[in-house]
Parts: C-alpha cells; sequence; structure tokens
C-alpha cells in the first residue's frame, strides 16, 4: 500500500481533506473523500495519475 500512501499524501498537500484509504487484495485500493468514492484502482486497474489527483482535489 505504499503508492496509496503516496497518493493520500499528495492529496493531503493539495488541501484535500476527510481522505479514508480502502485496502484490498494485492494492492488494490479505493480513495474516498468524506464518504465518497473517488478513485478505485480495482475498477481502473491501475494507480492514478498526477492529473487524476488533481481532478479529486477539485471534486
Amino acid at each position: 500500500m505504499p503508492h496509496a500512501l503516496r497518493v493520500r499524501d499528495a492529496l493531503q498537500a493539495k488541501g484535500v481533506s476527510g481522505i479514508d484509504l480502502q485496502p484490498g487484495k494485492s494492492g488494490q485500493f479505493d480513495i474516498t473523500v468524506d464518504g465518497a468514492l473517488k478513485y478505485s484502482r480495482y475498477d481502473t486497474g491501475r494507480f492514478p495519475s498526477e492529473q487524476e489527483i488533481d481532478r479529486l482535489m477539485g471534486s
């Protein structure tokens, strides 16, 4: 889950609060912000790009 933690840290550095990581199997994880699912590695099959992290901040 080190990559998920880096994503969380990047979001926090951009001012996003209320972030929760939900770990899954084989490196899968979901990112929720204030209880709303914002990104699922299971659904996408990959880690979020920097642009996706920026979009998470604004949504």
